[in-house]
C-alpha cells in the first residue's frame, strides 16, 4: 500500500501530465517548451521517494547522466549509433547540439523501468536474476521509445533523417538501457518506489494518448 504522501506525489505528477495533454488537445503547442522543467520535477519527485539514498544511486545516476550524454553526442555527430537524426527546440538547453536534459531522461526510464520490474518480479528467486532484470527493463524502455519515435517531430524533439528511425535506433536504444539496467542492478540501487512506477505508467499513458491525438488529426 502506498503513503498519503506516496498518493500526494503520484496525483502531482499525473495533474502535470494532463496539463501538457489537456495543452496539447486545444491546440497549445507552445507548452511543449515546457518539458525539460517536466522532466527535473518528474525526477525530482520520484527520487524524493526513493528508498534511503545512498552513495550508489548518486553514482548510478551520475554514470547515466554523462554516459547518455555522451551516447547522444557520438550518435548525433556519426549517425552510425542510433541512425541519422538531430535534435529540435523542445528539449531545452544545449551543449554540442545536445539537449543536456536528455541524460536526465535517460536516467527517468531507466530508474522508473527497473522500479517496474521490481515491482512485478522482485519477489521471484530466479538464476541470473540481475541479467533476467535488466533485460526486461530494456524491453519496457523500448516500449516508450517506440511511441515517443512515433511522434518525436510532431513534438519538436528531434528528427530523422527519411522522417522514420531505423532498427538499428531500437537495437542501440535496447543495448544501452541494458547497460545501464544492469548497472543499477550491480550497484544494488535500493527498489520500491511505489512513485517511480506510477511515473513509469503515466509516461506510457502520456504518450500513448498523445500518438492518438495526431493520428487522429491525420
Amino acid at each position: 500500500m502506498l503513503s498519503s504522501k506516496e498518493n500526494k506525489a503520484i496525483a502531482i505528477l499525473i495533474i502535470l501530465y494532463a496539463v501538457g495533454i489537456g495543452g496539447m488537445l486545444l491546440g497549445y503547442e507552445g507548452i511543449l517548451k515546457l518539458t525539460p522543467i517536466n522532466l527535473i520535477v518528474s525526477v525530482g519527485i520520484m527520487f524524493w521517494f526513493h528508498p534511503q539514498a545512498d552513495r550508489r544511486l548518486v553514482l548510478y545516476s551520475g554514470i547515466v547522466f554523462f554516459s547518455g550524454f555522451i551516447i547522444e553526442w557520438a550518435g548525433v555527430r556519426t549517425g552510425k549509433i542510433f541512425g541519422q537524426y538531430f535534435y529540435g527546440e523542445n528539449l531545452g538547453i544545449k551543449l554540442f547540439d545536445i539537449p543536456l536534459i536528455i541524460g536526465v531522461n535517460w536516467i527517468m526510464l531507466s530508474y522508473a523501468s527497473m522500479q517496474v520490474v521490481h515491482k512485478l518480479f522482485g519477489k521471484f528467486s530466479m538464476p541470473n536474476h540481475q541479467l533476467i532484470h535488466a533485460f526486461i527493463g530494456a524491453l519496457l524502455m523500448v516500449i516508450v521509445d517506440v511511441l515517443i519515435e512515433a511522434i518525436c517531430g510532431r513534438l519538436d524533439f528531434w528528427y530523422w533523417k527519411g522522417q522514420v528511425p531505423p532498427l538499428q535506433n531500437y537495437s542501440a536504444w535496447f543495448t544501452f538501457s541494458f547497460a545501464f539496467n544492469f548497472l543499477y542492478k550491480r550497484l544494488q540501487i535500493n527498489s520500491g518506489n511505489g512513485v517511480a512506477v506510477a511515473l513509469f505508467i503515466i509516461q506510457v499513458i502520456f504518450f500513448l494518448v498523445l500518438n492518438l491525438h495526431f493520428a487522429l488529426q491525420g
